[in-house]
């Protein structure tokens, strides 16, 4: 049947059936596994991890790994490794590692196999062997150490993830491939430790791909938030900041040790904007590449808190408001400070941080108009946010204080959570007061909203 090439499935069938006979089906499969007819030749390798002896084949459907047949040879291979003792699958997938014209595709598939069907330490022992060997091709490197790490317990293994999280770019970036959630909890301290190693590479693209990584470790590495913050606040490093940034930001919702590490970073960068301001020459403003770069990463850090109050707020909001009062203490940071309180002041808690919020306006009237439409936009989109009842008084505070930035945070209330009430008389009254308002810009934005349309 097998024969007949006008029947394609049912030859394909016949030698799936040849496999299963006793003692000779391995010889029958192996007469197609190198068949043109792609059909054939998969459904041979697939038969091989079929018959009698499906352990015996694994050198051959390894060897497959590497060709055009991967897909089929790679699942019959770790089929037909469940087949085989230990010692033999060792002295195997052995052989396959360290022979010499072993395709690394092949070779990386028996390290994989190591991993997972080898007792632990005869697993271990084996590829802290391969990885050691001179001459090992740094991608069977890498596989290696992307597969450790359910090795672990074993010493041996930790060895080579030392010397990976030092050597080559692919040896460093295999590291950062593992998850905190991929290994037990015992072992994760002493992996971040690996991460954050990786992180002070030279190579700028691997530094970034670490500052990405090393916010995930941060529970289990009290360092990292320092780390993070140095790179953010490093202004020679012109590719990972970013990175490090976006990190930060993760690590400071993650822990107080990581809000502190944001404070760190913010102080570092405002300091460096402040003593650049004091130089007549040798500072980046509005050059052709650069342009006050301690500025600009400050606007990172402010624009990732912003995100992070429309996703997911609760967490970050303590290391947002600490980093907002921060940058307070600075003239020239003042805007940024308003635009992190608008975004995580908790509208549910004390109700003089509204009137805290408007002072940081004070002389500054653009800054008050665009702290009042972000904070009614705030109030828009998250309905839920702000008591209306304790709101109103706060309301009626800020209107009658009479100041420019109080007015207009009372209109933007009043304007969100009227709306939100369905204009309820209390709020009606709030603002037909804000249209009698002494300053012009605050009854221009009272007249702006709408109780009923005609």
């Amino acid at each position: 049947m097998a024969d007949q090439a006008e029947l394609p499935l049912m030859r394909s069938a016949a030698v799936g059936q040849a496999a299963l006979v006793p003692g000779r089906g391995a010889d029958l499969v192996r007469h197609w596994t190198d068949s043109p007819d792609v059909r054939l030749a998969e459904a041979a390798l697939a038969a091989l991890a079929r018959t009698d002896r499906p352990a015996d084949a694994l050198p051959e459907l390894l060897a497959h790994a590497g060709g055009e047949r991967a897909r089929v040879a790679v699942y019959a291979a770790t089929r037909a490794s469940r087949y085989a003792a230990p010692s033999l699958l060792a002295a195997q997938l052995r052989a396959v590692l360290f022979a010499p014209r072993a395709k690394v595709t092949s070779r990386k598939e028996a390290a994989r196999l190591a991993a997972v069907r080898l007792p632990m330490p005869r697993a271990a022992a084996l590829l802290a062997e391969a990885y050691a060997a001179p001459g090992t091709h740094a991608d069977v490197r890498a596989a290696i150490v992307a597969f450790a790490g359910g090795l672990l317990a074993e010493e041996p293994v930790w060895g080579l993830l030392r010397d990976a999280a030092g050597a080559e770019p692919v040896l460093r970036t295999a590291i950062l491939r593992v998850t905190p959630l991929d290994l037990p909890e015992p072992h994760r301290e002493r992996y971040a430790g690996l991460v954050r190693e990786v992180s002070s590479t030279d190579d700028p693209e691997t530094a970034t791909l670490a500052f990405d990584a090393l916010a995930r470790w941060a529970p289990w590495s009290p360092e990292s938030p320092t780390v993070l913050a140095d790179a953010v606040a490093d202004l020679t490093g012109r590719i990972g900041w970013r990175a490090a940034a976006n990190g930060l930001v993760t690590a400071a919702a993650g822990s107080p040790r990581g809000g502190r590490g944001l404070e760190r970073a913010l102080r570092a960068l405002a300091e460096a904007e402040t003593a650049a301001a004091t130089q007549d020459v040798g500072r980046a403003d509005a050059d052709e590449r650069r342009d006050r770069p301690a500025r600009r990463r400050v606007d990172h850090l402010v624009v990732r808190l912003a995100q992070q109050a429309r996703t997911a707020p609760g967490p970050i909001r303590p290391a947002a408001l600490a980093a907002g009062e921060l940058l307070a203490g600075y003239d020239a940071f003042v805007p940024q400070a308003a635009a992190i309180t608008a975004f995580h002041l908790d509208l549910d808690g004390e109700p003089g941080d509204l009137e805290r919020l408007a002072a940081l306006t004070e002389g500054r009237p653009a800054l008050a108009a665009r702290t009042a439409r972000e904070l009614g936009e705030r109030l828009r989109r998250q309905a839920h946010e702000g008591d209306p009842d304790v709101l109103l008084a706060v309301v009626r505070r800020l209107g009658a204080h009479g100041g420019h930035g109080e007015g207009l945070l009372a209109a933007a209330v009043t304007g969100a959570i009227g709306a939100r009430t369905g204009w309820a008389a209390p709020w009606r009254e709030r603002l037909r007061a804000l249209r009698r308002h002494p300053v012009a810009d605050v009854r221009d934005a009272a007249l702006d909203q709408v109780t009923a349309y005609e």
